[in-house]
């Protein structure tokens, strides 16, 4: 089992470096994300026929299992411009709180939170989700998505979801994880090179995190292989990049971390197809 370790560098340096790829890229993402403010991937189904309707597919997949509803309080870890929180607070009428370690994230949340009525239910506040500013038991549900591949100690990270959830609270994840088996030279290259492009730590095997949850006190661990709902996304993705870098010169491609992020999603691509990689629905409980 390839152990996971954290990223060279200070987790400060790590953190900066992280939070000034995601500042880079929010006019980007903004543009990209659509009504929902979603830049993930979308699962598809046997009856998705949209790219809106897979997205939102995901933010509920994230959710499943969680019994939101008036009263619960969620953490989102990693909320990014505040699409998943604000979904999640017009769907559920829960209180939710965004932790975004992307400054300019926050004004772009509060103002769509306020544009589509819940800023009431929604809070977002800047800081690093290694160091959870929250009281001890705060959230009945702390979900991550595409966010828990970021934390450079998946126990550490763990011990403190496990500290500010209360008893009987869920935490939940939809992200990346890698194959625990040997890899080609080919595959060790797309997972390189989607490590690099993301800003990524080493990405985590299943092995990985069970055992990271099982150190912090989690119980009904549960893993859920949703690869295949998501190939149609990520293909997606690497086919408008590579028709765009064939029809432009490189003179006309975009710079710095977009396309550092768009060269990562391709290899992400392709090493989902070459079983370097899955994607997964990750959920683990906080014992009473």
């Amino acid at each position: 089992m390839r152990k996971t370790q954290p990223a060279q560098g200070t987790n400060q340096e790590k953190e900066s470096s992280v939070s000034a790829y995601y500042a880079e890229s929010t006019d980007f993402m903004v543009k990209r994300a659509g009504d929902l403010l979603a830049y993930h991937y979308g699962l598809w189904g046997p009856d998705t026929t949209t790219d809106e309707e897979a997205l939102l597919r995901a933010e509920l997949t994230l959710v499943q299992g969680c019994d939101l509803r008036p009263g619960r309080h969620v953490l989102d870890a990693g909320c990014g411009v505040g699409g998943t929180a604000i979904m999640l607070a017009e769907t559920y009428g829960v209180q939710v709180t965004g932790l975004t370690n992307c400054e300019p994230h926050i004004e772009v949340a509060e103002e769509q939170a306020r544009r589509r009525g819940v800023s009431h239910l929604t809070e977002f506040q800047y800081g690093d989700f290694m160091d959870f500013p929250f009281p001890d038991a705060s959230f009945d549900s702390v979900v991550n998505h595409n966010s828990f591949c970021y934390a450079p100690d998946k126990l550490a990270y763990l011990q403190g979801v496990h500290r500010v959830l209360k008893p009987g609270g869920r935490w939940q994840a939809v992200d990346i994880l890698t194959q625990d088996a040997p890899m080609s030279e080919t595959q060790e290259t797309y997972r390189t090179n989607v490590e690099q492009g993301w800003l990524l730590p080493p990405v985590a095997s299943w092995p990985d995190v069970a055992t990271a949850l099982e150190g912090a006190g989690f119980d009904q661990m549960e893993c859920q292989d949703l690869s295949a709902e998501v190939l149609r996304s990520t293909e997606k993705i690497r086919k408008q990049w590579q028709l765009y870098t064939f029809l432009i010169p490189p003179s006309g491609w975009p710079s710095g971390a977009i396309l550092e992020s768009a060269e990562a999603a391709v290899n992400y691509s392709l090493g989902l197809q070459e079983n370097v990689f899955t994607y997964n629905f990750l959920s683990a409980r906080r014992p009473d």
